[in-house]
């Protein structure tokens, strides 16, 4: 276990510190147009490899797996560190999201396989508490690195502990016996992953208003459409597809899944969003942005310990989920309501109140959706339940990144003006000042640097707000779900509620 647990911490602080070092990548390298990828690059592979994951679980065992997965992850970070474009970097991000859904996948798997059923809620604790720990821990060390040395070093200094639990792997983790040949779904693998990268392609075209641009889109939905079309069509006929469709004859694993994708959305403006509004916007350093992101960690882990002491109860499925989605809700509404100049101790109660509301919803749409579906396919179950979580990250990510860049003012001066203007460059202390050099040099006054910093700032904080406001929407929509599928619960599990309650 203490591989396991070592193998999750490698991978899972990487996105936390990722997170806050967002802003200084895109100033490094340019392309803010291209934010929203960092992480929806990464959230895209990871969502398209979920259900792949089981599979080759199957056919080649857990510990062949986790071992490649994490060599894929370790070699990704490497190229991620040396990154000297945008490009590369998000393809370096997509990488690493294969082995980090290699790795994490077969951690899930193992939980469920090595230990029995009544010993599996104190491993699963365990293993929450790594994650929680990673939330609190990455985003410090990712602050502090990252305002230190720079942005490469989160990436250098992961690399050795990769390396160190590849070796443990290797040397402690036990051989397995040869598994039962099964076949794998190729086909359905390639035609998804189409549906999947055109789909988002689609979305992120919109964030120009060109002609050209505007056929690239329905071109790109088109190819989107025919490749759905075709991936249904195939996963029908085959009996050992990467998805079970006749699962969504059940209105539990649908609004499940429904559910759980608004859920993500929703978390990713507090994981992607949030520290570019706090060091773009108000000019933070990225180790005190980092408070906010802890915060966000502490909340969930409080979250989890509250509300999972009231999911076990069928009575409570929906008063934890609409609790859950109202308090996320209400905490963006907050937040695009004060125009996002909030306090920064306001700011990060808030950001304890989303994490808080985020585990509400989580846990309602987990132990419940699983409950009330059949038990001999629980395995398919959660590995969708999964998927719609990371593709809901990668869908969000982009969307809101599109939302971002339409509500966002673009300005045409000359140099060196033009280049506080440029949001590439606003989150950056190093790049602020050699522009406030440039105005001084170009016989610009201070008073006209610190106007013109003021407009590029407002400018982000605007697209931020309506960012903010846009995915209050979602926390609406997972209302209206949890309302659909809890709203009638079976009568049965609660008489049996109700005896357990009087014993």
């Amino acid at each position: 276990m203490i591989t396991l647990l070592v193998c999750l911490f490698v991978t899972s602080i990487n996105q936390s510190v990722v997170s806050i070092a967002g802003p200084s990548i895109v100033a490094a390298l340019g392309g803010f147009e291209y934010y929203a990828w960092i992480f929806s690059a990464f959230s895209l592979t990871s969502a398209i490899c979920v259900p792949i994951v089981g599979k080759l679980n199957d056919i080649y065992g857990a510990k062949k797996v986790i071992l490649y997965s994490l060599i894929i992850f370790t070699f990704s970070t490497l190229l991620c560190g040396l990154s000297n474009s945008m490009f590369f970097f998000i393809f370096s991000r997509a990488i690493q999201g294969i082995g980090f859904a290699g790795v994490m996948g077969t951690i899930w798997i193992l939980i469920a396989s090595l230990w029995e059923p009544k010993e599996r809620g104190k491993w699963l604790g365990i293993t929450s508490a790594g994650f929680t720990t990673s939330g609190v821990i990455g985003p410090i060390i990712g602050g502090v690195i990252n305002d230190i040395l720079n942005w490469r070093w989160i990436f250098h200094l992961n690399i050795p502990i990769s390396i160190f639990a590849i070796i443990f792997l290797i040397k402690i983790f036990p051989k397995q016996d040869l598994l039962e040949k099964k076949k794998f779904d190729y086909y359905g693998a390639l035609v998804f992953s189409i549906f999947a990268s055109t789909f988002l392609f689609a979305i992120s075209s919109l964030n120009n208003s060109s002609s050209a641009i505007s056929i690239s889109f329905f071109l790109l939905i088109f190819a989107s459409l025919i490749s759905l079309g075709i991936f249904i069509y195939y996963e029908k006929n085959n009996p050992e597809g990467l998805v079970d469709l006749s699962l969504f004859k059940y209105k539990f694993f649908t609004g499940g899944m429904l559910g759980s994708l608004f859920i993500v959305i929703s978390w990713t403006v507090w994981s992607v969003f949030l520290p570019l509004t706090l060091i773009g916007v108000n000019g933070y350093s990225a180790s005190k942005a980092s408070l906010a992101l802890i915060a966000l960690s502490i909340g969930s882990a409080i979250g989890a310990n509250f509300f999972g002491n009231l999911i076990g109860k069928p009575r409570m499925y929906l008063p934890v989920s609409i609790t859950g989605f109202s308090v996320v809700g209400i905490s963006m509404v907050v937040s695009g309501y004060t125009n996002l100049e909030i306090n920064f101790n306001y700011m990060l109660l808030l950001a304890l109140f989303v994490g808080f509301g985020s585990t509400g919803a989580f846990s309602a749409y987990t132990v419940p959706i699983q409950n009330n579906l059949p038990e001999e396919r629980l395995a398919i179950i959660t590995t969708s339940l999964q998927f719609s979580r990371v593709f809901g990250i990668s869908l969000g990510s982009s969307l809101l990144g599109v939302i971002l860049l339409l509500n966002m003012n673009t300005y045409d001066y000359e140099s060196p003006r033009k280049e506080i203007y440029d949001p590439d460059n606003i989150a950056s202390v190093e790049k602020i000042k050699e522009i406030k050099n440039s105005y001084l040099e170009s016989n610009l006054t201070k008073s006209q640097f610190n106007e013109d910093l003021k407009i590029s700032r407002n400018n982000l904080k605007n697209g931020l707000r309506i960012v903010y406001y846009s995915a209050s929407i979602t926390s609406i929509f997972g209302i209206i779900i949890s309302l659909y599928i809890f709203r009638k619960i079976n009568p049965h599990q609660l008489e049996v509620e109700d005896s357990k309650q009087n014993e």
